[in-house]
């Protein structure tokens, strides 16, 4: 092989595994190290459900469940990214619920309703390394507590909370592989949950990607034991899910997700799906 035909298959492996790095992204939320340039972005809108009958007991961190008081979501998210320049990209986690709980008392069965917005999410984004294959950032998202604690069941935990966080990202030819970490910190009473997102995503076919998802939270700090107002801070958890999305343009991909409850602590266990796409520009 001669040196200029190698150098063209270094250079068709770099634009493959760029393709793959920002053709990718499905929420802002999610781990995503590759900051997009100023000026451009994507945007994301999804339609979540969300079914638990069961519960995970309070007395321990566990898969195990139990039967409790049945809830049930269909959620409203907006979601996206966009690049100011100069390494800094915004990020924004728009979100509106139509909740629902159930409980049975006695063999009656109550119905408890509650409409509205939820606590929504804004930040920005650092780049730092912004290679093909690998990438990092570093962000910090403000949690505004804009949904309802009067309604039942509520819409927010009431509380405002700052995220400080790590993005890491690997990238080949057809795969990519991203992390993000970092804690949620109440203003209020100083509780921190420890937050980690994993996305590992393949190119299954020219227009389909597979990706693995993972999702972990844990209570480390706060008061304990906690006022009843503020107890909803507390959130153990961890979920795992898949992701199917088909590219139909360069600028459209709808896609699909499934993610189930596997293990937690005094919440309920339950599976979403999502149905959902986004637009680049």
């Amino acid at each position: 092989m001669t040196p200029a035909c190698r150098r063209r298959r270094r250079r068709v492996a770099q634009l493959g595994i760029v393709s793959l790095a920002c053709g990718t992204t499905t929420l802002a939320v999610r781990a995503d190290p590759w900051v997009p340039a100023a000026g451009a972005g994507s945007t994301s809108l999804a339609l979540r459900r969300y079914d638990a009958t069961r519960e995970f007991p309070p007395g321990r961190y566990g898969s195990g469940t139990r039967p409790g008081s049945g809830q049930r979501y269909e959620q409203l998210r907006l979601s996206g990214s966009h690049g100011l320049g100069h390494g800094l990209t915004l990020t924004y986690d728009l979100r509106a619920a139509r909740v629902q709980k159930i409980r049975t008392h006695h063999g009656v069965r109550t119905r408890e309703r509650a409409t509205g917005v939820q606590d929504q999410t804004i930040g920005v984004d650092l780049a730092l390394t912004q290679r093909p294959d690998f990438a990092d950032a570093i962000g910090v998202n403000l949690v505004a507590a804009t949904g309802s604690t009067t309604k039942v069941p509520a819409l927010g935990v009431g509380h405002a909370a700052l995220e400080p966080d790590v993005q890491l990202g690997w990238a080949g030819a057809q795969w990519r592989f991203s992390v993000r970490t970092g804690a949620r910190v109440f203003l209020d009473s100083g509780v921190a949950q420890m937050r980690a997102d994993l996305d590992l995503g393949l190119r299954v076919a020219p227009r389909i990607d597979l990706a693995a998802l993972l999702f972990y939270v844990r209570t480390v700090g706060g008061r304990s034991p906690l006022p009843p107002t503020d107890d909803a801070e507390r959130y153990n958890l961890l979920r795992p899910g898949i992701r199917l999305k088909y590219r139909a343009t360069a600028q459209l991909k709808p896609f699909i997700e499934y993610e189930q409850d596997l293990a937690g602590q005094a919440l309920h266990a339950g599976r979403r799906f999502t149905l959902g796409l986004s637009y680049a520009y």
